[in-house]
């Protein structure tokens, strides 16, 4: 790059609806043009693309740069990962970038490997969820701890998405403690536009609807969501309840056959990605996430800023949302029951969802905004010389 301008490269591992993808969108859309020149690197096809191809639409100049690595993916793959690192090797040694800045697992290694490699000396990561827990096997486990702890040392600067994962790092030395910092994801206000869901699927004002935004992964466990609402309506034949899924993933082939064994057709909703999903959470009633791992959810914020009371695991990041301002519930395990048992809880009194509601709501637009982070990573970007 030969401009005066800040020349940045983002690289994220895929270009699937998530949320370490948003975030990189809205530093993307966000930083002024007339400071940064960006490039995107990451896996062909998916909604980040998408969305930077219609912002590079409204642009006279200084479009975003798309670079598509078809080599990349998240799963372990030797051959594929030795691709991508020699591409991201040429790529950021030909671009001369003053910062790469990588999010996501695969993308973080690979990605902070290869700028080391073309000695780009302003090497950023940020930690949107560690790809090492419980549920794989302790040897995989071991050997990709020892991959971070090794790692960390070409990383000028970690970011981590809440306080949790900023202390397993430091815990398992993946993070050197005197190169890091917290900025917590933000997002902006939604429209004020309701009846849009409740329209679109013939469901009456009197009928509570329990809702979700998620992929249909094995992290969010979107079959123990349905299994709870199975349950949940078994136990309470007088509620009338409705479930509504906003995403779309390689499991739903999986939930539609439960949905379909469970009988619950007429009752439970699968609308696939949505971009107006925001527009449609505002018809939730209750608003779950019960997923296995989490970073920090862009989904419960959504919840927050849109006034709805949330029940999700007590894994990532969410015990900062809702444990720390007393937003909703927390589930410990991932219980059926226990679960069924909480959001009974809530149904049964609107009081209850009104004050976490309402409360959720100022926290969100007080702490949580998409210009706080926005600024914040400016900060590390405009700083890094001296951090």
């Amino acid at each position: 790059m030969t401009t005066n301008k800040i020349s940045l490269l983002l690289g994220v591992t895929l270009s699937e609806m998530g949320g370490a993808q948003k975030v990189v969108y809205d530093i993307i859309k966000s930083l002024p043009e007339r400071v940064y020149e960006i490039t995107l690197v990451t896996y062909p096809c998916g909604e980040l693309i998408e969305w930077v191809k219609n912002l590079n639409k409204e642009r006279d100049s200084n479009k975003v740069k798309i670079i598509t690595l078809y080599s990349l993916r998240r799963e372990i793959s030797p051959l594929n990962d030795l691709k991508t690192l020699l591409s991201l090797y040429k790529i950021i040694k030909l671009g001369n970038y003053d910062i790469t800045h990588f999010h996501s697992s695969k993308m973080g290694i690979v990605g902070r490997w290869a700028a080391w490699l073309a000695r780009n000396k302003r090497i950023l990561f940020t930690v949107h969820g560690w790809g090492i827990n419980s549920y794989q096997p302790w040897l995989l486990q071991k050997i990709l701890g020892l991959v971070e702890r090794i790692t960390k040392r070409l990383s000028h600067h970690i970011i981590c998405v809440s306080k949790q994962h900023q202390e397993i790092g430091i815990k398992n030395r993946w993070i050197n403690p005197k190169k890091t910092s917290i900025i917590y994801n933000g997002i902006s206000p939604p429209l004020n536009k309701k009846m849009k869901l409740r329209n679109e699927l013939e469901i009456d004002k009197d009928t509570i609807i329990i809702g979700t935004i998620m992929r249909l992964r094995i992290p969010k466990d979107p079959l123990f969501t349905i299994q709870v609402f199975h349950r949940l309506k078994e136990q309470n034949p007088n509620y009338n309840i409705k479930l509504v899924i906003i995403g779309d993933g390689p499991l739903r082939g999986d939930c539609e056959k439960l949905i379909e064994e469970l009988g619950l057709n007429r009752d439970v909703y699968l609308l696939g990605t949505r971009p107006d999903a925001r527009e449609l959470l505002n018809d939730m009633d209750v608003v779950t996430l019960f997923s296995k791992w989490e970073g920090l959810p862009l989904v419960i914020l959504e919840a927050m800023f849109g006034g709805k009371p949330i029940i999700a695991s007590n894994v990532g990041g969410i015990s900062e949302l809702i444990g720390k301002w007393e937003i909703g519930y927390l589930l410990d395990v991932l219980d059926v029951n226990k679960a069924v048992d909480l959001i009974k809880g809530l149904i049964d009194s609107k009081e209850t969802m009104t004050i976490f509601g309402e409360k959720g709501q100022k926290v969100a637009y007080q702490y949580f905004s998409k210009e706080r982070m926005i600024e914040e990573y400016r900060n590390i970007y405009e700083g890094i010389g001296y951090v």
